[in-house]
């Protein structure tokens, strides 16, 4: 029994307790917008509800709950939002599709699911969770599953938790913080990638067809999506330069290295939009 606690300790883990600060979630909404709890600080509650998959046939109803109860979370200064992995138009497909009445935000790679400890600690893919977080940031409701509304509205209007107590195994454990991710420019990447016996990689996470129209001959092409089972390619994750088109999926990609133990991670940003080196264009190498 103890090993198979000890098992399910690896690819799991606890929400967030109750009554601690949230986690500062940033993400773009399926309809292009970008969402962040910080502007709502002072003004408005906020729920998030981590959706695991959009093609499983129990979700469709779990959110249609949630969304007739949305004119009641409004009365109570609440907005709702879900949290996928998916795509933001296969996300505002699926929305249109279901009549669901809240945003849904694009979590790719599950890096802020991670982050709220509402992911597979081995998979990039959100787990079925239900946070609420009230107009100070603190979290008033924080449970696995396919949790419906009903319990969550009194909390809202005024019945905060108290503070959590640390665990034994929190307040004795030490912190295992990922590394941090870099931003640099173009300059700065090539003079990394191109610097004699450093190893540094340039890890190309853009669609196929926009890194054949446009890249860098130092490139290797991982798209965001099959990064997750193919960064073992890469040979290591120590010192690695992410780049894509704008710089929005490759700080994706980065902080998703750093998650699995990188260092020396960089971001470029800009991407290839900004990119100033050289690059093979139309097949032809540009310098």
């Amino acid at each position: 029994m103890a090993f198979i606690s000890r098992t399910k300790d690896l690819v799991t883990w606890q929400p967030p307790r109750v009554g601690q600060q949230c986690h500062a979630i940033s993400l773009t909404s399926d309809d292009g917008t970008w969402v962040k709890l910080e502007d709502f600080r002072g003004h408005l509650n906020v729920v998030f509800l981590f959706i695991d998959s959009i093609t499983c046939p129990d979700v469709p109803p779990w959110l249609e709950g949630w969304s007739a109860s949305i004119p009641h979370f409004e009365e109570a200064e609440t907005l709702v939002f879900g949290v996928n992995t998916s795509r933001t138009d296969d996300l505002r497909a699926f929305r249109q599709a279901q009549n669901v009445a809240f945003h849904i935000l694009y979590d790719p790679l599950a890096i802020e699911s991670r982050a709220m400890r509402c992911s597979s600690r081995v998979l990039p893919k959100c787990k079925n969770t239900v946070v609420a977080v009230d107009k100070d940031g603190l979290v008033v409701e924080s449970v696995r599953g396919r949790v419906g509304p009903d319990d969550l509205l009194a909390r809202l209007r005024g019945n905060r938790a108290p503070e959590a107590a640390p665990t034994t195994a929190e307040a004795t454990t030490p912190s295992t913080k990922a590394a941090a991710v870099q931003n640099i420019d173009s300059d700065q990447a090539e003079a990394l990638i191109k610097a004699e016996n450093a190893g540094y990689l340039l890890i190309d996470v853009r669609t196929l067809s926009e890194y054949e129209a446009d890249h860098s001959p130092f490139a290797v092409h991982i798209p965001i999506d099959e990064l997750p089972n193919r960064y073992k390619e890469l040979g290591q994750v120590d010192r690695i330069v992410c780049v894509c088109q704008a710089g929005g999926r490759s700080a994706a990609a980065a902080e998703f290295l750093t998650s699995i133990g990188g260092t020396e991670i960089f971001n470029v940003e800009g991407g290839m939009s900004a990119w100033s080196g050289e690059r093979v264009t139309g097949g032809l190498l540009q310098s």
